[in-house]
């Protein structure tokens, strides 16, 4: 393993194109607070070094591998440095440029605030008819607090908004719109405040919740003021027992729901590892013909509407006895 290089990677800051601009400390970085159309170059200065790689927001910057970037918007900045064997440095310290887009005078540093948004399901296997919870994040990153600051949530189609006690004077929600709003009188430096937002689900399918921030001052970096999860809500409850008895009742493995998926394969194991029945797009229909009495595995695989197979595994005990 590559030990890592101790280059010493040096931020100094040109700036081009444009004089009006202000320099501070703001939580934790070297702030550069400039005018919407203007840029500034980041130079990176390091000895015995072969090339240069910049991130924004952490994020690598296809193609921006040469000594100097030039900046125009709103975030993070930070480089590593590679020798001539290709070994990395540490990550240089980060540089956080604010864009002022509101024309005019530039914002002063410390009338900006970074707020940022997360979404979270409590219950990412739910089905149909479950009810669960999303947990929204509000949170603030600068020193300075946010005022005035809301989040708003569209609740997806195929969930229905459960209204809990204690929520109204925080939370609104416009039934025409779907749409879920949170407001937030202040929120201080690194202090989180959560809400929990229960839903019901209606129908299977994906799921995609997605969430947003936004507040009274300049915000300097937008890649977090939203958030969204994506989740599969499987239509297959299957049961764990059948009676093939020729009473007329549960003689076949049925699976409800299977119709809703555009190709099938099943197969059923017995104790032994054996496969003892096999069928590409099952259709309800397998009585446990010639097996005995027991306990057997299935493997399902089902293609959803968005071309992506779903797995089911599982224990089937075939009954046979009359009750």
């Amino acid at each position: 393993m590559k030990q890592l290089c101790r280059l010493i990677v040096l931020c100094a800051l040109l700036i081009i194109n444009s004089k009006a601009y202000s320099q501070t400390q703001t939580g934790g970085y070297l702030t550069f607070t400039i005018n919407e159309g203007a840029t500034i170059v980041l130079h990176g200065a390091a000895q015995n070094v072969a090339a240069y790689q910049w991130y924004k927001d952490g994020v690598r910057i296809s193609g921006a591998m040469s000594k100097d970037y030039t900046a125009s918007t709103a975030g993070i900045y930070s480089v590593v440095a590679f020798n001539m064997e290709g070994c990395p440095s540490e990550t240089s310290d980060g540089v956080r440029i604010v864009v002022n887009t509101k024309g005019g005078p530039v914002a002063k540093p410390d009338t900006v605030v970074d707020l940022a948004v997360s979404i979270l399901s409590s219950n990412p296997k739910a089905s149909p008819g479950d009810s669960f919870t999303y947990i929204l994040t509000a949170n603030n990153n600068s020193p300075i607090p946010g005022t005035n600051v809301q989040v708003s949530y569209v609740i997806p189609p195929n969930l229905v908004y459960l209204p809990q006690p204690g929520n109204d004077n925080l939370v609104k929600y416009d039934i025409v719109t779907r749409t879920l709003t949170w407001n937030i009188n202040q929120i201080n430096n690194n202090m989180p405040t959560k809400l929990v937002v229960t839903v019901k689900v209606l129908t299977p399918g994906m799921v995609e919740s997605v969430v947003n921030i936004k507040g009274k001052e300049t915000d300097p970096i937008m890649a977090n003021n939203i958030d969204q999860t994506v989740q599969q809500v499987y239509p297959l409850v299957i049961s764990n027992v059948f009676t093939p008895n020729g009473d007329g009742v549960n003689d076949t493995f049925v699976i409800p729901g299977l119709e809703t998926y555009t190709d099938t394969e099943l197969t059923i194991i017995n104790r032994w590892g054996n496969t003892i029945y096999q069928k590409t797009n099952y259709k309800n229909d397998w009585d446990g013909q010639g097996m005995i009495e027991g306990t057997y595995f299935y493997v399902l695989r089902a293609k959803n509407k968005a071309g992506v197979w779903d797995s089911y595994k599982g224990y089937l005990t075939l009954l046979r006895t009359r009750i």
